[in-house]
């Protein structure tokens, strides 16, 4: 680790208390070199924040937003907000294991690459329901080697902040889920990368009312996103198509990596409840293309932040 005292990576979080993002302050507390980590807390009033029982080691910054909502929003302030070279948009519920900012930080700055993605681990792996819940929702990134790719995750990625800066006023819709922010990256000759030696230990939903919400949110807003600019007949037709969804998706989960990865892990009675999650976000793009994004980006904050509710 370098011994200049300037920060190496600025994590970003939005929150409404440090109750929620203790977790988070522990597990950065726990790296190698703490004090080069600069912790960026996006919060409506940091009068509101309370006292943090495991302070950062490093750098912390608190940006006062006017709301969470949109979340994406209090993301760009802190991401403007922040010093560091680069930056890592982090969860509440997403705790990097020891050692696994430095990947990241040498992908981006010795490497080269734009956004880098951490490998994931299931940090609430006793139920079948967490299990399909991250699967549904990562699969895609988990398990395998490190590989170059075209789709990344927003959150819990870190970023080349420049080239966020770059972006200027359009920096919050393109951090919106479905906002395109990794192909607006590609567009300019930037790279991908999926980096399995970084390991964030992830909390996933698990009661069946806060599965069924969460998925049909978060599939509303992504949906609601891709969709803005398309025809009301391309829309139409996206919706007709809707019940086919799930199927599509389950095809593509059996098929990633991560299933591959965790075949052995998975329980029996994963199937149950990823049918849920699917049949949810089955609904949730029909409710996009049908009506828009509605209340979605409210409701996704309770479970983008107090997931622990949700476990």
């Amino acid at each position: 680790m370098s011994d200049s005292t300037a920060p190496r990576i600025s994590f970003v979080v939005a929150t409404d208390t440090f109750a929620t993002v203790a977790h988070v302050l522990a597990s950065l507390a726990a790296q190698p070199d703490p004090e080069g980590i600069e912790v960026v807390v996006a919060c409506p009033s940091a009068a509101g924040l309370g006292e943090s029982a495991a302070a950062p080691a490093g750098p912390l910054r608190i940006v006062e937003v006017r709301d969470l909502v949109p979340i994406e929003e209090a993301f760009a302030a802190g991401i403007r907000a922040a010093s560091a070279p680069v930056v890592l948009v982090g969860e509440t519920h997403a705790f990097p294991e020891p050692g696994a900012l430095e990947p990241l930080i040498r992908a981006i700055c010795d490497d080269g690459y734009a956004a880098v993605a951490p490998g994931l681990r299931n940090a609430n792996p006793e139920t079948a329901a967490s299990w399909a819940s991250l699967m549904v929702t990562y699969g895609w990134t988990l398990g395998g080697t490190r590989r170059e790719t075209r789709r990344l995750s927003t959150h819990n990625t870190a970023y080349r902040r420049e080239l966020l800066l770059a972006f200027g006023d359009e920096l919050p819709a393109l951090l919106r889920l479905g906002g395109g922010i990794h192909g607006r990256l590609q567009a300019q000759g930037h790279r991908l990368l999926v980096e399995p030696a970084a390991v964030f230990a992830h909390q996933n939903v698990v009661q069946l009312r806060s599965c069924i919400g969460d998925r049909f949110h978060a599939a509303r807003s992504y949906s609601a996103s891709r969709s803005e600019s398309w025809s009301v007949p391309r829309r139409a037709l996206y919706a007709v198509a809707a019940p086919l969804i799930p199927l599509v998706i389950a095809a593509r989960v059996v098929r990633s990596p991560g299933w591959r990865a965790h075949r052995s892990e998975l329980p029996r009675s994963i199937f149950l409840p990823m049918a849920v999650s699917l049949a949810a976000h089955g609904a949730g793009e029909f409710a996009a293309y049908a009506a828009g994004v509605g209340n979605s980006p409210e409701r996704i904050i309770e479970y983008e932040i107090h997931r622990a509710r949700h476990l």
